[in-house]
């Protein structure tokens, strides 16, 4: 979500412009009034140079000659956001305001530097009080946006960006948030074309193209997602790459003899859990790859087997051979999607040892064990992707399991008033102040479920194998879809989505639900009425040739979730021909795929002359055509099975 930068400070107000009380105080002398201007067109010269420490001593001396100078408190105003010192700056816009009430450009900077801060209200405060004196106050009216869908009002944002644009239709950092609070609003079709309405105008728009790349990936089309999640590195490539390389970046093709893949990981720690899987499998492949990651996480990657060769963030930064490239691009260049995930869960492995400590603390404790996690980073709360440990009464209500809380850090403190802090096995104060990664999966190793919000708890555990149920907003994060309640990421994860957004209790509800009808991985006995998950069928070598290319034609033609439902297929009956080991020849495989393409192409023709009421000869002869084609169907598929020698054989009826 893109802030208007600070305004109203450095070259914005004549140098030494009196302020409103300085004639009160008297006229200063000739000789002051010479080195206050000398001081703020120092500060200013010092503020292009970068040197802000000293843009802030050179201004509180100006103050000194001049403390009711509106220039010099709103310019250390923003010196000081600029160093990070919010208070400090809130302090000197605050003494800006004391002399000149509503002055806009004041009311704005005390906006931005409250924001930052947290304090959401205050800051939306401060910027209608700009917005009074001055109403077409752009930036403001943009920052207002930010602050309220920040604060979970999307409409009152959506409307602040909307008026923004009355002010300035072609304003592209306005059409950029307001598909983004769109987006987070469900309208992901509005949100779409005000991020082209943008592109539009700018094609290059970082934010926009980022945007509507989340969008892609969000709604399954992951071949233009990928292409476009690029931008993220161009939005804010300082604050999501944990390490800098000064090497060349790999641009996907074949790597020189020897020459080394470095990848360097990024945003949350559930990015790397989730995304390290591939660094192996380009192993695999014959390349030579490494992985820069958190050293938090250094012990699980050496324990999973990911690569022998790890890097901490500064040594990734001083590498100078190879070729490097940031860990969620990967993806683009394997053509991972729902159809190709590539690697599949367990890939994260914990040392038996580890696995057999916590055995023992936990084997005096009431089975099943549900481990469960309720918030994540403050980002993420601000997101509404956390819910209060107290949400998940109703799932304590329905079953009499030990509870074991992953929660670290903020949130963890809610345990201690907790109503339900009896049902938490006796060894949770110990595994509250256990953080290594390796003993937290240790821990999961021994649960029987977690059920965990979108965190790298559900990254964790479901890359373990583990039975996994996450809670995810109603527009959730790009990777888990829209729809569903699985994701081809995880076989092991179920997803229970907000069906209205903010509302936890009806999601926990289902939970609770589920809990109570045994769909639960330690009940494995058939419930009437419970969902049926992915079951082994014995089936004919043929059939299987059959089904995938049948389903290829199908994500050839389909867009949007039924293109991600069947990709899920598909991805799921190609790993089953992989895995059995068995080499198709080419020509089987295509004998089966044109005869199945000539028949999707004869039933659009079937139905076209069906929309036309037209069943004249031509139809008749597409009618007849579809049987002929399934002889020869029929035929190639009994050639298949006779060939790979398959113990099922297909026998086809006429009568």
């Amino acid at each position: 979500m893109k802030k208007k930068n600070l305004t109203g400070g450095f070259g914005e107000m004549k140098r030494g412009t009196p302020s409103p009380t300085s004639a009160k105080a008297g006229q200063l002398s000739k000789e002051a009034e010479i080195t206050y201007g000398k001081l703020i067109e120092e500060s200013s010269i010092c503020w292009r140079q970068g040197a802000t420490q000293e843009v802030i001593s050179l201004l509180r001396k100006a103050l000194a000659i001049k403390p009711n100078s509106l220039q010099a408190l709103i310019n250390l105003g923003i010196a000081l956001q600029a160093q990070g010192n919010l208070q400090a700056a809130i302090d000197a816009y605050r003494q800006a305001l004391a002399i000149k009430p509503n002055f806009p450009q004041a009311c704005f900077n005390l906006g931005t530097a409250l924001q930052a801060q947290g304090d959401l209200q205050a800051a939306i405060d401060a910027y209608r009080q700009a917005l009074t004196v001055k109403p077409n106050y752009i930036e403001a009216l943009t920052n207002l946006g930010t602050a309220l869908q920040a604060q979970g009002d999307l409409q009152a944002a959506i409307d602040a960006h909307r008026q923004a644009l009355t002010v300035k239709p072609n304003y592209i950092e306005a059409l950029t948030n307001l598909g983004i609070a769109l987006q987070e609003q469900g309208d992901l079709q509005a949100a779409i074309d005000a991020y082209r309405q943008a592109l539009a105008i700018k094609p290059g728009f970082p934010g926009a193209k980022l945007n509507l790349s989340l969008i892609q990936l969000l709604t399954g089309d992951y071949e233009s997602g990928w292409q476009g999640y690029d931008w993220r590195l161009s939005v804010s490539s300082n604050k999501i790459l944990i390490a800098h390389p000064r090497v060349e970046r790999w641009d996907g093709h074949n790597l020189a003899p020897g020459e080394s893949l470095m990848l360097v990981a990024e945003q949350g720690l559930g990015d790397t859990l989730q995304f390290m899987r591939y660094v192996p499998y380009l192993n695999r492949t014959g390349k030579t790859a490494s992985l820069c990651a958190p050293t938090k996480l250094h012990g699980l990657i050496q324990s999973s087997g990911i690569t022998t060769m790890i890097y901490s963030p500064e040594e990734g930064s001083r590498i100078t051979q190879g070729k490097w490239l940031p860990l969620l691009s990967l993806p683009k260049y394997l053509n991972v999607s729902p159809a190709n995930p590539l690697v599949e869960p367990p890939y994260i492995k914990v040392p038996q040892q580890h696995v057999e400590h916590w055995q023992q603390k936990l084997a005096t404790e009431k089975s099943p064990i549900i481990g469960i996690n309720w918030q994540g980073s403050q980002a993420g709360s601000k997101l509404g992707k956390t819910l209060p440990l107290a949400a998940f009464a109703p799932v304590v209500e329905q079953t009499d399991a030990s509870l074991l809380s992953l929660q670290k850090g903020d949130g963890a403190e809610q345990l201690e008033d907790c109503p339900f802090r009896h049902r938490f096995v006796g060894c949770q104060e110990e595994i509250n102040e256990t953080w290594d990664f390796v003993e937290t999966a240790a821990m999961i190793a021994n649960c029987d479920l977690v059920i965990t919000c979108d965190t790298s708890v559900a990254h964790l555990s479901a890359g373990m194998g583990k039975p996994t149920w996450v809670l995810l907003v109603a527009v959730p994060d790009w990777r888990w879809g829209m729809e569903g309640d699985t994701t081809f990421w995880y076989p092991a994860m179920r997803l229970f989505r907000q069906r209205e957004r903010g509302n936890w209790q009806e999601v926990m509800d289902r939970v609770a639900t589920a809990l109570a009808a045994g769909a639960t991985p330690w009940n494995e006995t058939p419930v009437p009425g419970q969902k049926v998950g992915s079951m082994r069928i014995p089936v004919a070598f043929a059939e299987l040739i059959d089904k995938i290319t049948i389903l290829e034609i199908k994500s050839e033609q389909l867009k949007g979730q039924g293109k991600v439902n069947v990709d899920h297929e598909l991805g799921l009956l190609r790993r089953v021909l992989e895995q059995s080991g068995v080499e198709l020849l080419p020509e089987h495989y295509h004998q089966l795929k044109d005869v199945n393409q000539s028949l999707w192409n004869i039933e659009d023709d079937i139905r076209a002359h069906e929309h036309r009421q037209d069943f004249g000869e031509q139809f008749i002869q597409l009618a007849r055509s579809v049987y002929q084609q399934n002889n020869q169907r029929a035929a190639i598929k009994r050639s298949i099975n006779d060939h790979y020698g398959s113990a099922i054989r297909e026998e086809k009826s006429y009568s």
